[in-house]
């Protein structure tokens, strides 16, 4: 059912389609002052999963990361609306391979973004758990915003049985085990973002360590190690890394 041009909350008009979700469909949206959003509409039966989100996302406010404003409902289904990430997902604003070859200043611009807004969302005591290149929404210049927090929740949540967040090709050992996640596993994420912009494809962490001149490499083995604990849990110490390994005032 086509849902662009209907009003949801307080005068928050959907506009069109931008982006879907294995539970949701998301508009862009102008609210009542003419202000660009965004509306997640979820199906009918995904009421709990949409609380759930809304409760974890109110009150965070970071300009690196996209957020929830408010909720509401439409024709039956949940609704949530936030702040508006422009651009392209990352994997198709580095079209050209590996980034960090090509367009290296624009990339590691994204990765510092991405980690400004991991170190805000775990000083908030969550996790994001999703951590894969549709969740960063990427400008022209390489600024960046982290979206989607569905799969979110508190650091080390324990769940009744065993609970695999994330996506296979960008998730940690510990995620694909079940096991509650910590600031770690989005850093895992993150790692295996950096490897694809070091060597043009996604790496394979199992396998023996690779060779590349980049001086980021070892922090790319560093964040991709498989012992959790070997691994950094500090994003905002991984950002400074980036950085300082590059040579880069951002």
């Amino acid at each position: 059912m086509a849902l662009a041009g209907q009003v949801v909350g307080d005068g928050v008009r959907l506009i069109r389609p931008i982006g879907r979700g294995s539970h949701s469909l998301v508009y862009f949206a102008v609210d009542a002052q003419g202000q660009p959003c965004a509306v997640k509409v979820f199906l009918p039966e995904m009421q709990d999963f949409a609380e759930r989100e809304y409760q974890h996302s109110r009150g965070l406010d970071h300009p690196r990361l996209a957020y929830v404003l408010g909720r509401g409902a439409l024709e039956g289904r949940p609704v949530l609306i936030s702040t508006l990430a422009r651009g392209e997902v990352l994997f198709s604003r580095y079209t050209r391979r590996p980034a960090l070859r090509v367009d290296r200043r624009a990339f590691l611009l994204t990765l510092a973004h991405l980690l400004d807004a991991l170190a805000y969302l775990h000083s908030c005591g969550l996790v994001h758990r999703d951590i894969k290149p549709e969740n960063i929404v990427v400008e022209p210049d390489g600024s960046a915003k982290l979206v989607d927090l569905d799969l979110s929740g508190p650091a080390l949540e324990a769940f009744p049985v065993p609970t695999r967040f994330g996506t296979a090709a960008f998730q940690s050992p510990e995620a694909s085990r079940g096991e509650p996640l910590g600031p770690e596993a989005d850093l895992y994420g993150v790692g295996m973002l950096l490897g694809w912009g070091i060597f043009g494809a996604l790496p394979d962490p199992t396998g023996s360590a690779p060779y590349h001149p980049d001086p980021l490499c070892p922090l790319y083995l560093t964040l991709t190690r498989q012992d959790r604990g070997q691994r950094p849990a500090d994003a905002a110490w991984v950002r400074e890394r980036i950085l300082k390994l590059s040579n880069l005032n951002i």
